[in-house]
């Protein structure tokens, strides 16, 4: 298997059976099909949807009870599962598990962590295209951190109608499309949402799921971040991906699947875990772009 391409080869055009539908990622989907993301999102509306009349249907009772002590050790393994969950779905990204499995394993994933495989999916192959394009990249790094997690929120949606146009034309009907698939969208996540509150009951779900849902989702805003230069970075042109190295950074590549040798990730997008790849000596590292991840002379 190639360790530099950018993405797995995706289904030609008129493969269109039921197994390659299955396998494609959503990402080449949506560059075809105009009406994929809709399609999409409007499935899993429907599916849970159905799921929660289901529930109310057969009365279906929460699994998880009242507040109780385990919630305080649950919360910190829950959050370190949902940030694994990410990381696992950024490798489907990138085709890293078998073909066979790959888009099972990110649609899969992608419900636990709400957002779906497709949003994923897109906006991750739109990101290595456009890295730190303030425009394009759907999430854009600044110097400030928290300025990076606001333009992040922001610029997705924004980033997809944009890409949207730019593949089907900025017309008057694909602005009424957006608007649909935007709702569409919002709609998917909160009937998705509604579902796991009624699995997992209220209290576990304000107390322990969303912390560690919110928690995962600043953890991969930070190492995108982090590992982009962004507390070296003066000005944006400052912004770019680097590999990491130090202490906490390498704690970090053994917790996290190796995500702080983030260039050598960019430079070889097929490898399932970049700093493992380094350490065997599978890939080359480019020392020109490595950082430090303690502050330079200057900085301090």
């Amino acid at each position: 298997m190639p360790l530099d391409g950018p993405f797995p080869h995706f289904p030609r055009e008129e493969d269109v059976s039921l197994a390659s539908m299955l396998t494609a990622h959503p990402a080449a989907q949506y560059r075809k099909n105009p009406n994929f993301y809709r399609q999409y999102d409007g499935f899993y509306l429907l599916l849970f949807s159905t799921v929660l009349v289901t529930f109310a249907v057969t009365g279906f009772r929460p699994l998880i009870g009242g507040p109780d002590w385990w919630y305080l050790p649950a919360l910190p393994a829950l959050a370190y599962g949902v940030i694994w969950c990410h990381l696992m779905v950024h490798n489907a990204t990138h085709g890293n598990f078998p073909k066979a499995i790959n888009r099972i394993v990110g649609e899969i994933l992608g419900v636990l962590v709400v957002v779906r495989f497709a949003s994923w999916d897109i906006t991750h192959t739109r990101h290595h295209r456009y890295s730190d394009d303030r425009e394009k990249d759907p999430h854009p790094n600044y110097p400030s951190f928290w300025k990076t997690v606001s333009a992040s929120i922001v610029s997705i949606e924004k980033v997809l109608i944009g890409q949207y146009y730019e593949n089907f034309g900025d017309t008057p009907e694909n602005h009424a499309r957006e608007k649909r698939r935007a709702w569409i969208s919002y709609g998917s996540n909160l009937v998705l949402i509604a579902c796991w509150l009624w699995v997992m009951g209220p209290w576990f779900t304000v107390l322990v799921w969303l912390p560690a849902e919110a928690v995962g989702g600043l953890f991969i805003l930070h190492f995108n971040w982090v590992t982009h230069n962004g507390p070296h970075a003066t000005s944006e042109d400052d912004m770019k991906p680097v590999n990491l190295k130090g202490f906490w950074p390498t704690v970090g590549n053994v917790l996290f699947c190796g995500i702080y040798a983030h260039k050598t990730h960019h430079d070889y997008q097929r490898l399932f875990h970049p700093a493992l790849a380094l350490w065997l000596g599978r890939v080359k590292e480019h020392p020109e772009e490595v950082e430090s991840s303690q502050p330079s002379a200057e900085a301090a």
